[in-house]
């Protein structure tokens, strides 16, 4: 029986591409013989579905039934919120509070602008 399905199921000459395939009146003149014939399938109200859902597996069919209440989306989110830092130092130079390992936002400024103030002044020409 297993290689009665694979002579088949198998690809001709013409080499049938994927969708070819899978076309669905292709697919059932295929699968149906191996199981009840059509006009019996149709009576039984069995058939080209339940073969369909044989081929997937369960996991494809996991989808959402309902809709998520906001309550539930708000809980399962909880944790996505920001988190209180707990690496604020203050400055050794003016005091300030800042972020360990990254530089004082106000002695920036001061140098920033102590820089600009020298880079326009012109220099004088050395001998």
């Amino acid at each position: 029986m297993a290689a009665l399905v694979a002579a088949h199921f198998a690809p001709s000459a013409s080499r049938q591409s994927l969708f070819q395939l899978l076309h669905f009146p292709t697919l059932y003149r295929r699968i149906l013989p191996f199981t009840v014939s059509p006009p019996v399938a149709a009576a039984l109200g069995v058939g080209l579905i339940q073969h369909l859902l044989d081929l997937f597996p369960p996991f494809l069919l996991a989808v959402p039934k309902k809709k998520v209440s906001h309550s539930r989306k708000a809980m399962r989110s909880a944790n996505k919120g920001l988190k209180d830092k707990i690496n604020i130092v203050n400055c050794p130079a003016c005091g300030a509070a800042k972020l360990s390992h990254h530089l004082c936002q106000r002695c920036y400024t001061d140098l920033n602008k102590i820089w600009n103030r020298q880079s326009k002044e012109p220099e004088g020409f050395a001998p």
